[in-house]
């Protein structure tokens, strides 16, 4: 089910108010105290039974869709996929949810999408899986007959540029050192690791053996169908056996005692990168690449390091990791080592000798009745 708005009090005409698809609605006149804040959310509760409507009818909005859509996802979708549709047409429902479902456009989205674009709190990544995610819900309707077609349908979606480097030393210890207690254990984890920040985030003590994490369900385990292992340098075991009598069942928690969630590590970082002015594409994700851009400096072998990082093949290690920008030296050593000596250096002095004789502009050229004719 989608998730409500929240009630919010406008002080210059003294009204509770709530924000639905981009209007404003008067809840309760009075003052800005809590007795006031709940008659206006048990009013907004009201509101929402009677505007419900059944996805299929006429006058269905795109809520309604959504949460239809939701409960098909829940289903017949994987958990991880699922987690992500949630997230998604939560803040969709959000923000387009009072809009009639046929009356959709893709400006809708646009207005829903660029004011986080233009906040910079979301980046090409997040805006492409926004649109994507709007966009399934209403194929599914188009599909499902619920609708005549979908509203939506051509709206362009342009996939992301690929994350093109790793995170620095200097920008992640930066970053590090102004975490607070709890991000500085899952940062340096993600950092040590190479691991992605999923299986960090929903790490249990019941995956966390001594010397290493094992993860039975992963983002490849139903490929692989093995697996995956994560093992833990010294600091590492340092960190969670501190952690392991923190009474829960997840290794790392946030300040609040309660296991990580996507958007509150997104967040967390975001605002330590805008406090420090760290550049614009750093994310807790560039972790990983940092892991895997090390490895490679430090000639790890491709089937090893696929290994390390939970791929099944070494196709990514190639793909990503080893052209990941400004982690280029190894290159330029190894072009050293195949050119530096085996040029003579006669060949280079030879070039150098044979250069064009300059034109000497006292010298008359050509007159014109020398010039062939065409």
């Amino acid at each position: 089910m989608a998730r409500p708005a929240k009630v919010w009090y406008r002080s210059d005409i003294g009204w509770w108010m709530i924000t639905l698809g981009g209007e404003k609605t008067r809840l309760v006149q009075g003052p800005n105290d809590d007795h006031h804040r709940h008659l206006a959310e048990e009013k907004y509760i009201e509101l929402r039974k009677l505007r419900r409507t059944a996805p299929e009818a006429v006058g269905s909005r795109t809520a309604d869709v959504i949460e239809a859509f939701l409960h098909h996802s829940r289903v017949h979708f994987a958990a991880d996929t699922h987690r992500l549709n949630k997230y998604y047409c939560q803040l969709f429902a959000e923000a387009c949810g009072e809009v009639l479902a046929r009356e959709l456009k893709p400006y809708h989205i646009d207005r829903w999408i660029d004011p986080k674009v233009e906040a910079e709190e979301w980046g090409e990544t997040t805006v492409y899986n926004a649109r994507k995610a709007a966009g399934r819900v209403f194929s599914w309707a188009a599909e499902r007959k619920l609708l005549p077609e979908n509203p939506i349908d051509g709206m362009k979606n342009p996939k992301p540029r690929p994350r093109q480097r790793a995170i620095t030393d200097v920008e992640f210890w930066k970053m590090h050192e102004n975490a607070g207690g709890p991000l500085k254990d899952l940062l340096l984890a993600l950092y040590l690791t190479g691991a992605r920040p999923k299986e960090v985030r929903e790490l249990t003590w019941d995956q966390v053996q001594e010397d290493r994490w094992v993860l039975i369900e992963h983002k490849t385990g139903k490929k692989s169908g093995k697996p995956r292992v994560i093992y833990l340098t010294g600091p590492l075991k340092e960190i969670t056996g501190r952690l392991r009598g923190n009474g829960h069942t997840h290794v790392f928690l946030n300040t609040e005692g309660l296991p990580w969630t996507m958007n509150a590590l997104r967040l967390q970082v975001w605002r330590i990168k805008r406090k420090l002015e760290l550049p614009k594409d750093v994310c807790a994700y560039l972790c990983r690449h940092g892991f895997g851009t090390r490895a490679i400096l430090a000639g790890v072998d491709g089937q090893t390091l696929a290994e390390l990082m939970g791929h099944t093949s070494q196709e990514m290690i190639s793909k990503v990791y080893v052209h990941l920008a400004d982690q280029h030296q190894h290159l330029k050593d190894a072009v050293n080592r195949i050119n530096g000596v085996s040029v003579p250096l006669q060949a280079v002095e030879g070039s150098t000798r044979k250069r064009a004789k300059p034109v000497n502009p006292k010298k008359p050229g050509p007159k014109p009745e020398d010039v062939p004719q065409l």
